[in-house]
């Protein structure tokens, strides 16, 4: 089945809060990465879930489960779990609690940007591969170079090799896709640099600020298109891997 005939949700058609994590405006500093970030996985969830229907998917370590839209056409029940307070999880866990599920209880699991802020990330990926059936999927995204970023913590940081190779004493590794190639990350680390100099300064650095992430933003399409796909492959901003339970 290909990937015209998943029944893909438009992201236009998303909450705000949920339209400002995935696609924020040319004036924001992530504007760039974060539009990529999301047409990847518009990209990879379809070309693996295509052909399948009535998947129970867990989003683990939810947030405002921003990439849920990319798969309800699929889905028979999605289910979100975080740590903490967190209105959009139907599991909310205590830091260091393991996930309330049976073994091989999910179809699919949904990491998104969350294995940065695990401390105990081997203990996280045992619970990814613990509730996943045989066969089932993982999608994991997660940051190769990047700033520091507390939300409320921020701890790891994986190569391209480093983060297959957590997965593949788990789970088999059947891809790898990079977003923001080598080229375009300084610029994109000096936006961020350089917005978060502006938030501090007040309303006046915020309004100086826009013209600046616009010009960023172009210098980052045009910089990430000029990176070989080697290069992209070897060292990226951020890797989404997708992996099968054997």
């Amino acid at each position: 089945m290909s990937k015209l005939n998943f029944p893909l949700f438009n992201y236009k058609d998303q909450p705000d809060y949920v339209r400002e994590i995935i696609s924020p405006p040319l004036t924001n500093a992530y504007s760039y990465v974060s539009n990529r970030l999301r047409e990847t996985y518009e990209s990879v969830l379809p070309k693996y879930l295509a052909a399948m229907k009535d998947l129970r998917i867990l989003d683990y370590g939810c947030g405002v489960k921003p990439y849920r839209y990319v798969v309800e056409g699929v889905c028979r029940e999605y289910i979100g779990a975080d740590i903490g307070e967190n209105a959009n999880a139907e599991i909310q866990l205590q830091p260091g609690e393991l996930l309330p599920f049976e073994d091989e209880s999910f179809d699919v699991v949904i990491s998104s940007q969350v294995l940065e802020h695990v401390e105990e990330f081997d203990k996280y990926l045992n619970e990814c591969n613990r509730v996943l059936r045989k066969g089932g999927l993982l999608f994991l995204s997660t940051h190769g170079t990047w700033q520091f970023h507390a939300a409320p913590y921020d701890f790891n940081r994986w190569t391209h090799l480093g983060l297959k190779s957590l997965l593949t004493s788990r789970i088999q590794v059947i891809g790898c896709n990079p977003v923001l190639g080598q080229l375009a990350v300084p610029t994109q680390l000096r936006l961020a640099f350089f917005e978060s100099f502006a938030n501090s300064i007040g309303t006046v650095g915020k309004i100086l600020f826009k013209p600046v992430a616009m010009l960023g933003q172009l210098k980052l399409m045009i910089e990430d298109k000029l990176t070989p796909a080697r290069v992209k492959e070897r060292d990226s901003a951020i890797f989404l891997l997708t992996g099968k339970k054997n």
